[in-house]
């Protein structure tokens, strides 16, 4: 973690998680079960309220409420299960929650012969749980920590089955978080990179792996040298945890990650931290911005890629990279929500989303026919488990549009007063997006193969989550209602 400049508000938790466990060890967390657990023709399913916990080895405890003394049913983690990616769904009109599953999953080998023959490895998911709740909080930690305990078990050591195309999978994932000032100041950084295996070898399975780490090039200097030109600049490891499979003591002696892979099972081989990041910039900068004037609030958002955003790992060039799966989320106090659903600017039953492509930077419109909502790239939408107005844009730059092209987002409300303001709000909005064929940390790898005399396929892929918190500026603009009983007094 690197603290760039000043702190956040005094009592609130950092941004920017701290170390290589992102879970918070809570004791457990109050959930929505889907029951029956597995889908039936004969029956309707429906959600039901739990207490979950997750015990050491892998073992889901859950409860009919908090602090019974027996649970109702445990459920044991296997090394082959894996956590879906969440996602909202419909609770009742209006609210939604988010959910996540629990699936194990098997891969086969087939023969396709469209448009050539060749040979794949698919993957057959079959559900075994899935889990709600209506707090995002709860159900970050949850993924959190059910991802570190599967990295945690060890697998069953049982015979490989024989493949006809040998097949091995490296996907390195950084995770970078941001948070900046209303200026656009970075405040603190982090980032944390999970290295991903997913094999399908013959015989033993004994692999090898090297990356650019920067004590693997002092001790063994056929992977490079530091003061060659040309080459991708060499890492510092900081911190990492392994998988059972990885050989950690030959790790600490030659800095070569030797492990033998479960077979056919995707597992997390590795995550770690290196002392230094990246200097580059952010692919795009956001500037939010909320005004009041009398009853009435505006909440702005503006969008601009960087005039020469690239990733630092990535061949020099002047291509923009590209940015997916957008999400930008503005928080809107309660009142407001409450109020805004019964003036008439609405004309709704809930903030709904419109787009507006020609809507402008700035533009200020009180003309009723306006939609409340304006965005000039994607959708937007009042999430309720956000307690946030939800920006999403496919990806940026946007199609047919010029790489510098400024995106915004607007919302007017009426308000019963300016004094519904929280005085005591901080706020600020969360973005969220992917970049593949990108790392922050620097990652690259060096080699990686098999001990065997007849390799793999090999594919190597690589990716970056930024998080990022920006700082809301706040203006109020003086009304004639309030300019006048001062001009009265004088």
């Amino acid at each position: 973690m690197v603290a760039v400049r000043g702190a956040g508000p005094v009592g609130r938790p950092s941004f920017v998680p701290q170390g290589l466990l992102l879970s918070q060890r809570r004791d457990g967390w109050p959930l929505m079960l889907r029951i029956p657990e597995k889908k039936n023709r004969m029956s309707s399913r429906q959600w039901g309220p739990i207490y979950l916990r997750l015990l050491p080895g892998g073992v889901l405890q859950m409860y009919y409420e908090k602090g019974l003394e027996k649970p109702f049913k445990e459920f044991q983690l296997q090394p082959h299960f894996r956590l879906s990616a969440p996602k909202l769904e419909g609770y009742g009109e209006p609210r939604k929650i988010h959910t996540v599953k629990v699936e194990q999953v098997c891969f086969a080998e087939r023969k396709r012969y469209h448009p050539k023959p060749e040979v794949t490895h698919e993957a057959e998911t079959e559900q075994l749980l899935k889990l709600g709740t209506a707090e995002p909080g709860d159900m970050e930690d949850l993924v959190a920590s059910v991802e570190e305990e599967l990295m945690r078990l060890p697998h069953p050591v049982q015979p490989r089955r024989h493949y006809e195309e040998q097949e091995m999978t490296l996907s390195v994932v950084d995770h970078l978080w941001a948070r900046l000032d209303k200026e656009g100041v970075l405040l603190e950084r982090g980032a944390l990179t999970r290295v991903y295996c997913l094999a399908f070898l013959n015989g033993a399975g004994d692999c090898f792996l090297a990356l650019n780490d920067a004590q693997l090039c002092r001790s063994d200097p056929v992977y490079g040298s530091e003061e060659e030109e040309g080459e991708a600049p060499w890492m510092e490891v900081s911190d990492c945890r392994f998988h059972p499979c990885v050989n950690e003591a030959e790790f600490r002696r030659s800095r070569l990650v030797k492990f033998c892979p479960p077979d056919g099972c995707r597992v997390e081989l590795m995550r770690y931290q290196t002392a230094t990041l990246s200097p580059s910039e952010l692919p795009f900068s956001v500037k939010a911005v909320v005004t009041v004037q009398g009853a009435y609030v505006e909440l702005q958002a503006f969008i601009n890629m960087a005039a020469s955003s690239s990733s630092a790992s990535s061949p020099a060039s002047a291509e923009t990279p590209l940015c997916e799966n957008v999400l930008v989320q503005v928080p809107v106090p309660e009142d407001w929500v409450k109020v805004s659903r019964t003036v008439t600017l609405l004309r709704q039953k809930s903030l709904k989303a419109r787009m507006n492509r020609n809507a402008c930077l700035g533009s200020v419109s009180a003309a009723e026919s306006q939609p409340v909502m304006q965005v000039s790239v994607g959708t937007v939408k009042y999430e309720n488990v956000y307690g946030a107005i939800v920006w999403r844009i496919d990806r940026l730059p946007a199609k047919n549009m010029a790489v510098d092209h400024p995106h915004s987002f607007s919302c007017k409300l009426e308000l019963g007063s300016d004094q519904e303001v929280p005085t005591l709000w901080y706020p600020f909005v969360t973005v969220e997006f992917e970049v593949a064929e990108a790392v922050v940390s620097g990652t690259k790898v060096k080699s990686l193969g098999t001990e065997s005399d007849i390799q793999p396929q090999k594919h190597v892929g690589a990716k970056t989550h930024y998080h990022c918190q920006v700082e809301i500026e706040k203006k109020w603009i003086e009304t004639e209602s309030r300019r006048q009983p001062d001009c009265a007094t004088q």
